[in-house]
């Protein structure tokens, strides 16, 4: 397993002619095969970061490393007429052979019972594009079987443009309908076996029965919210699993509202200013994964996006504010609470206070004798957030300051207030 991995990983950095004849056959025989009946001349196909325009003879994809992988195409029409993609997750087991067949009619893969030897039309196959393995790797890092099965519609099957069914309560709903653009709606429906199942995140639902003073720090504050997301995914892992899933949903399967679950649990996260402090394993992990995912953005993608609604520039903001705010609010509060002690010891006085200054002043000593005489920061500063996470946070917003030339220092944004 070991050799397999390090042949992948030397593989991952550059296209496989440029592999020697032992890498390509350690590869061959133990990477996986998807084989394609069927599927017309001049189709958009592709797996991961690579694509193709179909040929004649095109079967399908061979050498395909074991894990996960998406698998997505477009059927185009004779004028060149592209329709909406769809795709699928798979976890590609060592060696396996997994058979589809394109169906005309509904324009989709689906299952095929008839079995190939990779010998007979090996060189029908296209192999793996390996010079982008390792970008691949890093999108998806998080992802397991368990994460996909759940996330995923009920038919296996994502499609950029969701199927729609007629609406049995058409003439109801039509009725009920106040503009035009409602009443063209109502005689359709969602088909929901073929609907992605992200976790929900309803934030009103989840303000419900506080008080009126805790209303606006609950919106400041999006830890309550973050925990109801956790608990759906049963695991912080599972919820970055998530994360990846929905970018990676839109990114190769441009499903809309993959994007629009991805900005939501981006900004739920950066929101969240006591899980800030109480989770920093998870947001230390949490940079790294949203780091690859701009990282994989063309430039001009977000300069779009900042100039309608400011949503990245924005919800970042807040989290290096909740970051770095957080520990110099924890800093103030250690001098605040010294400055106060050193007042009642001055009004004590005497022998008492006298006693009292030695006390703190050997307690001063006990804890700079704690401290590292390299000048090494423990790991996490009492009751403030990770130095490791502070540090990794400065880090991140100086590479997309400079990057991007987006601006964190302003402080535009307005409070809420309930």
């Amino acid at each position: 397993h070991y050799f397999i991995q390090s042949n992948l990983r030397m593989a991952s950095s550059q296209p496989l002619y440029n592999l020697n004849k032992d890498q390509v056959e350690e590869v061959y025989k133990h990477g996986s095969f998807l084989i394609v009946e069927n599927m017309p001349q001049g189709t958009e196909f592709g797996i991961d970061y690579g694509s193709w325009s179909t040929g004649p003879r095109f079967m399908g994809l061979k050498m395909i490393p074991p894990g996960v992988h998406f698998v997505f195409y477009s059927a185009v029409s004779k004028e060149g007429t592209v329709a909406p993609r769809a795709g699928f997750f798979h976890f590609f087991k060592e060696k396996e052979i997994l058979v589809k067949k394109y169906d005309a009619e509904q324009e989709i893969l689906v299952e095929s019972d008839t079995h190939y030897t990779t010998q007979e039309i090996d060189k029908m196959l296209a192999p793996y594009p390996y010079q982008h393995y390792q970008r691949w790797c890093s999108l998806t890092t998080h992802v397991t079987q368990v994460a996909v099965q759940r996330v995923q519609p009920v038919c296996t099957l994502i499609h950029a443009a969701t199927p729609l069914l007629s609406n049995p309560r058409a003439a109801e709903d039509t009725a009920r309908a106040t503009s035009v653009e409602d009443k063209l709606d109502a005689h359709f429906i969602q088909d929901d076996n073929q609907v992605m199942r992200f976790s929900k995140l309803d934030r009103k639902r989840n303000a419900a029965g506080l008080k009126a003073r805790d209303l606006s720090n609950f919106y400041m504050d999006s830890t309550i919210s973050l925990n109801h997301v956790i608990a759906q995914c049963s695991s912080t892992d599972e919820l970055l699993a998530e994360l990846q899933i929905s970018f990676v949903a839109f990114l190769l399967g441009h499903v809309y509202s993959a994007f629009e679950q991805w900005k939501l649990l981006v900004d739920t996260i950066c929101r969240a200013q006591q899980a800030i402090v109480t989770q920093p394993s998870f947001y230390k992990t949490f940079i790294r994964t949203l780091h690859f995912h701009l990282k994989e953005t063309p430039r001009d993608f977000f300069v779009d996006i900042v100039s309608r609604d400011n949503f990245l520039v924005r919800t970042l903001k807040v989290f290096f504010e909740n970051v770095l705010e957080e520990e110099e609010s924890r800093v103030r509060g250690v001098e605040v609470k010294r400055l106060k002690q050193g007042v009642e010891e001055e009004e004590v006085g005497g022998e008492e206070g006298e006693k009292r200054r030695e006390e703190s002043e050997m307690k001063d000593s006990d804890e700079e004798e704690d401290t590292p005489s390299d000048g090494v920061i423990s790991e996490r500063s009492e009751g403030g957030v990770d130095q490791e996470l502070r540090n990794r946070a400065i880090k991140f917003r100086n590479h997309f300051e400079k990057y991007y030339s987006w601006d964190f220092s302003s402080r535009d944004e307005d409070p809420v207030i309930v």
